[in-house]
């Protein structure tokens, strides 16, 4: 009788040193599994401000123009788009919420790279003020593991032009409607533009774009763009566009200053983007 109870005891102290073992070995995988369902890919984004370049002016530190020992004067605040803008993030310390401001980096007229940020979820970027932070432009949520380029287009006019918020276009790059698609033409100036893409010749109106597949058997795409009764030409060249590549061409057109603009009332901007959203660029 006490052999059996002792067998009995022993048994039962066995299952729960089993029991005990199998908890804690599925312990850390459901909360790893967790975790992973629970995670939540950022978007990427890239801000490019496009717009007139100021003309520059010759003076001296202290104001007076063309005089002896004169240099080129930095453009005024408002003729240019900040450098920077900063994001607004809300970052748990100890429990409690703090807002965060994240410098990102604004090119103007040239390509820039991408950054993670939040997805699903308003973006409030700010600009620096001479002593405050101030709101400057709102995203609307991007949807997790997207890839957008934000362009910025000024809203003012003369030296005041990127004092106020400027209007704003966003291209998703991973939208379906390009996936195909290798060139991207879009006029963001106020002028109809007359594109052509090898013996495709179309006008785009003000606000308007069009998207290319590559040719089949064409190595080098005839590529042109002109605006005008004089027909002033914007471009003319030839690209290679690849069908199999994830790179997508992007020219947009812009309102210029053709006293900075080699007498051009019609701008350029041009890139090449990588749309594969494993890598930035």
């Amino acid at each position: 009788m006490d052999e059996s109870l002792a067998n009995l005891k022993m048994k039962t102290y066995l299952y729960l040193i089993l029991l005990t073992s199998l908890t804690c070995c599925l312990m850390p995988q459901v909360s790893v599994g967790q975790e992973a369902e629970n995670e939540v890919l950022p978007a990427k984004l890239a801000i490019i401000a496009i717009g007139p370049k100021p003309a520059r002016e010759f003076g001296n530190r202290n104001g007076a123009k063309k005089s002896s020992g004169s240099v080129l004067l930095p453009p005024n605040p408002g003729e240019i788009p900040p450098r920077r803008l900063y994001l607004e993030r809300d970052e748990k310390e100890d429990g409690e919420e703090n807002t965060e401001l994240e410098s990102i980096q604004v090119t103007f007229n040239s390509p820039s790279h991408f950054v993670e940020v939040p997805a699903n979820r308003m973006l409030i970027f700010k600009r620096r003020g001479d002593d405050e932070f101030r709101k400057y432009v709102t995203v609307k949520p991007l949807v997790a593991g997207s890839k957008h380029i934000i362009l910025l287009r000024p809203s003012g006019k003369g030296g005041q032009r990127w004092v106020s918020a400027p209007f704003q276009y966003r291209i998703n790059l991973l939208n379906e409607a390009l996936a195909n698609k290798r060139l991207v033409v879009m006029n963001l100036s106020r002028r109809s533009i007359t594109s052509i893409v090898h013996e495709d010749k179309k006008v785009i109106t003000a606000g308007g774009f069009l998207a290319y597949e590559a040719i089949d058997g064409l190595k080098l795409h005839r590529v042109s763009a002109f605006y005008g009764r004089e027909k002033k030409v914007i471009y003319h060249t030839a690209v290679k566009l690849n069908k199999e590549a994830t790179h997508l061409l992007l020219y947009v057109f812009y309102d210029a200053n053709p006293n900075t603009n080699d007498g051009r009332t019609v701008g350029l901007f041009k890139a090449s983007v990588d749309r594969s959203s494993e890598k930035d660029d």
